[in-house]
């Protein structure tokens, strides 16, 4: 908390965010960043308290005041009466992006607005949402802005959507109306990931050279890479749609394997090296990808046309926010680079993630472990001998890996620690199994950490401010470590005349 007329700071709460003051200024209501619950306090900090906890697969954020209203309005809606908030996420794939409101005694919710295309919103003063909408393939980088009428104390809608703006180019990025809602200030400019590639040394300890070998201005992540290292496989949505592409390590051109309306993510090998595995989801009427269910393809090394291996169930990503959500997440599957070897796919159900090995002539074989769902664990790898998968716990104050045997027999499970790295989101085996590559997340930017297989000995090999690294993919012959970041880039702009009705 900061006074307007002067620089004095005071430190109210660690680990909180999404903050937003109520409209008489007594209360804060907040997310914690651990918990992910949302919270009320007094303005000075004081009596912090849980006001609502997420149900198993969803995520709430953004918590926000409803407007005071006019200064006529009684003392008890002045003070604020509702919260609104984001709901995120989903159970067994089913997936959601909602507006959703609640009185102060957080009973039951009303639902405002529901889209999956839903990207940021702001409330006015006289009970309208202005939000915006992501457009439609192929101009999925942008959005428009749109206005819901609701009533101000029941939170319901009223009346239908209205399209505010049809504007090619734009994105409208924590939009804020000014307090007489005249004028709307936004910010404007693109986040997208690209492909960068290194030269791993010293057992894989240092990391030389980093450049970047995908020069598109899409979104792109890395899957597996072939068995002699020479190529890497990587999704893109060049072509608007997440195409399967196969690129040299020397090369900055992209060579289309696989593309089509469906949504494919995740290429990657066989362990007997015949075929390229991905997954595919269907498009859905309004051109998302349909969420409840998708399939397990594969594609002969050789050529040839796809075919369906087997299916699964969820969607891993919302997709619509960012390009960050097209990345890890469940379901997903790895496949370890040793012929006879099972692949192994992770699932969502029942608030448990499902490992499963599956073969890519047979399908899906057999359930392997279960494991309590937690969002803090935010993606996984499977051991290049296929007997265990590494797991990433989120955790602002550790660092923490697990560690969790597949097969009977195969002893019992261990954390290992990247301390002082912390916010850990991504990890991969290397080659040798010896060791693993973690990503490690801050305010400042990411970090790729080396650390062993045992014992942890973390050790920093890569850091660059303003990075947001989601995936890591090292060579099979440990000598090269590919990795996916997200760059942004943004300006503030502003609607000087705000259109009123």
């Amino acid at each position: 908390m900061i006074s307007v007329f002067g620089a004095t700071l005071k430190k109210l709460r660690d680990e909180a965010t999404d903050a937003s003051l109520s409209p008489d200024g007594s209360e804060i209501v907040f997310t914690d960043a651990v918990t992910q619950e949302i919270w009320l306090m007094n303005s000075d900090g004081g009596n912090a308290r849980v006001w609502l906890t997420p149900k198993a697969g969803y995520l709430l954020q953004i918590p926000t005041w409803f407007p005071n209203g006019k200064r006529t309005t009684p003392t008890w809606f002045r003070k604020g009466k509702r919260i609104l908030y984001v709901k995120y996420g989903g159970a067994n794939g089913e997936k959601t992006v909602a507006l959703e409101s609640r009185d102060l005694n957080s009973g039951d919710p009303v639902t405002l607005l529901a889209n999956l295309q839903l990207t940021e919103f702001c409330l006015r003063r006289d009970g309208r949402l202005i939000y915006a909408l992501r457009e439609p393939v192929p101009n999925q980088y942008d959005s428009n802005l749109w206005e819901q009428r609701f009533d101000e104390e029941t939170g319901r809608p009223k009346g239908t959507p209205r399209r505010l703006t049809d504007w090619i180019g734009f994105y409208f990025g924590s939009p804020e109306l000014t307090a007489d809602g005249k004028r709307l200030i936004f910010l404007n400019g693109r986040a997208q990931s690209d492909i960068y590639l290194g030269d791993l040394t010293n057992d894989g300890s240092a990391l030389k050279n980093p450049r970047r070998i995908t020069l598109d201005e899409r979104t792109d992540w890395p899957g597996g890479w072939s068995p002699d290292s020479k190529s890497m496989f990587l999704y893109s949505d060049r072509k608007g749609y997440f195409d399967i592409y196969k690129q040299s390590a020397d090369s900055r051109d992209a060579l289309p394997l696989i593309t089509s309306a469906e949504e494919k993510r995740a290429p990657q090998i066989s362990p007997d090296g015949k075929w390229l595995l991905y997954m595919q989801w269907p498009k859905s009427s309004d051109g998302a990808p349909a969420p409840g269910f998708g399939k397990l393809m594969r594609m002969p090394v050789a050529g040839g046309a796809s075919e369906p291996v087997m299916d699964f169930k969820g969607y891993s990503g919302l997709g619509v926010m960012s390009p960050a959500s097209t990345v890890g997440g469940y379901p997903s599957f790895r496949c370890p680079p040793r012929a006879g070897s099972s692949c192994v796919l992770a699932e969502v159900r029942d608030k448990q993630i499902i490992f499963s090995s599956f073969d890519a002539l047979e399908g899906r074989k057999k359930e392997l472990i279960r494991i309590p769902r937690n969002s803090d664990f935010r993606t996984w790898d499977l051991s290049p001998d296929g007997r265990e998968v590494a797991i990433t716990m989120f955790d602002f104050n550790a660092g923490d890996v697990r560690i969790v045997p597949l097969l009977d027999g195969g002893g019992a499970q261990r954390t290992l620690s990247a301390m002082p790295f912390t916010q850990l989101t991504t990890i991969a085996w290397a080659a040798d199994g010896r060791s693993l590559f973690a990503v490690s997340g801050s305010s400042r930017g990411s970090s790729i950490v080396h650390m062993d297989s045992t014992g942890g000995n973390p050790k920093l090999l890569f850091r660059q401010f303003g990075w947001d690294i989601h995936a890591v993919a090292p060579s099979p012959d440990g000598h090269s470590l590919a990795f996916g970041a997200v760059l942004s880039n943004f300006n503030a702009w502003t609607i000087p005349s705000f259109p009123e009705e």
